[in-house]
C-alpha cells in the first residue's frame, strides 16, 4: 500500500482507539457506524493490522458454494458479514467487557435462531397434520444454513428476486419421502407454499421460508457429490438440524451421507475453504478499500449479501 495509504490507515486506527476507548468493546457494525461514512473495507483493515487491537470472534464457520466464483468453495459467515456480526473490537484491559457482550450476543443468536426454528415446527405440524394417518412415518424434516448452527440474525434484508424485505435468515427446511402417495407430496407443497405466503407478507413476520420436497433415492443420488447441485444438497444434509418426522428415516439418510463418502468430500472442501479464507484476508489487507473492484468485493462478501452492504 503507498504512502498515503499508510497515512489513512494510521489516522483511522487512531479514530478506532478513541471509540473503543470511550465506548469499550464493540462489534464491527457498531464500529462502522459510529464512523459512519468510512468503507467497511477501510475499518476492517484498520483493524486486523492493527496489533494493539483486540479481535475476538464468536462465529462458527460452514461450507457455502459461491457459484460467481471459479473455486465454488467459500465459508460462511463471510468475512464481511463475520467482522459486522460476529466479531468484537476492544483494546487491552476490557477483556471483562468481551466476555460480557460475547454471551450477551451469542445467546441473541441463539434465541434468534430459536424463534425461526419454531416457525418451522409451527408449518411442519400444519403440513403434517394435512396427511393421511401414518404417512408422517414416511418422511424426514430437517433444517438447514445457519439455523443450524444457532447463526440466525435478524438484520433487515431485500430479497433480490422480488425486492421485499425480510427480517433476517431465511428458514430452510428439506423433506426427504421414502413411499408417499403423490396425493400426500402434493398436500405437503400446497400447504407450506401457503406458509410460505403468509410468513413473508405478515408484517407481523416477514420471514423467507423456503423449502423442498424430495424422494429419498434422490437424495441418495446426490450423495454422487459429482456437480455443484449435488453438492449443495449434500452438504444441507451435513449440517442439518432434525426437525419433524421419522428419526429411523432421518438416520439412514445421514448413514447413507457418510457411506457414500460424501462427508468426507465435505470436510475436506471444509479445510480448502479455510485455506482459501486465509488468503483471502491476507489479499484484502493490501487492498484499496477506496476502490472496491469486483474480484476484491468477491472476496469480502458473497454476491447474495450485495444488497445488504452497499
Amino acid at each position: 500500500m503507498h504512502d498515503a495509504g499508510h497515512a489513512e490507515r494510521s489516522d483511522l486506527q487512531g479514530r478506532i482507539h478513541a471509540v473503543l476507548a470511550e465506548k469499550g468493546a464493540l462489534l464491527g457494525k457498531e464500529l462502522c457506524a459510529i464512523l459512519d461514512g468510512e468503507p467497511y473495507l477501510a475499518v476492517w483493515q484498520a483493524c486486523f493490522a492493527d496489533g494493539a487491537i483486540q479481535i475476538s470472534h464468536f462465529s462458527r464457520y460452514y461450507l457455502r458454494f459461491d457459484i460467481t466464483r471459479e473455486d465454488m468453495v467459500r465459508l460462511s459467515p463471510s468475512i464481511l458479514r463475520d467482522f459486522l456480526s460476529f466479531t468484537l473490537l476492544s483494546l487491552p484491559g476490557q477483556r471483562e467487557a468481551v466476555i460480557d457482550r460475547q454471551v450477551e450476543l451469542s445467546n441473541r443468536h441463539r434465541e434468534i435462531s430459536r424463534e425461526k426454528t419454531r416457525i418451522a415446527w409451527t408449518v411442519l405440524i400444519e403440513t403434517l397434520a394435512s396427511l393421511a394417518p401414518g404417512e408422517d412415518a414416511k418422511l424426514c424434516a430437517f433444517l438447514a444454513g445457519d439455523l443450524a448452527y444457532f447463526l440466525g440474525h435478524s438484520e433487515p434484508r431485500e430479497i433480490k428476486a422480488t425486492g421485499e424485505m425480510v427480517r433476517g435468515s431465511d428458514i430452510d427446511i428439506i423433506i426427504v419421502h421414502d413411499g408417499l402417495s403423490e396425493e400426500s407430496v402434493a398436500a405437503i407443497n400446497s400447504t407450506m407454499t401457503q406458509s410460505k405466503h403468509y410468513y413473508l407478507s405478515h408484517p407481523g413476520w416477514r420471514q423467507e421460508l423456503d423449502f423442498i420436497v424430495k424422494p429419498i433415492d434422490r437424495m441418495f443420488d446426490q450423495f454422487n457429490y459429482s456437480n455443484i447441485h449435488e453438492k449443495i444438497a449434500s452438504k444441507i444434509v451435513y449440517e442439518s438440524l432434525f426437525l419433524a418426522g421419522s428419526v429411523a428415516l432421518y438416520g439412514m439418510v445421514m448413514d447413507e451421507m457418510r457411506a457414500s463418502g460424501a462427508g468426507a468430500k465435505i470436510e475436506a472442501d471444509f479445510e480448502y475453504g479455510l485455506a482459501d479464507r486465509k488468503t483471502a484476508m491476507r489479499e484484502l489487507l493490501q487492498a484499496d478499500p477506496y476502490e472496491l473492484d469486483a474480484n476484491t468485493q468477491s472476496l469480502f462478501y458473497f454476491s447474495q449479501e450485495r444488497l445488504e452492504f452497499v
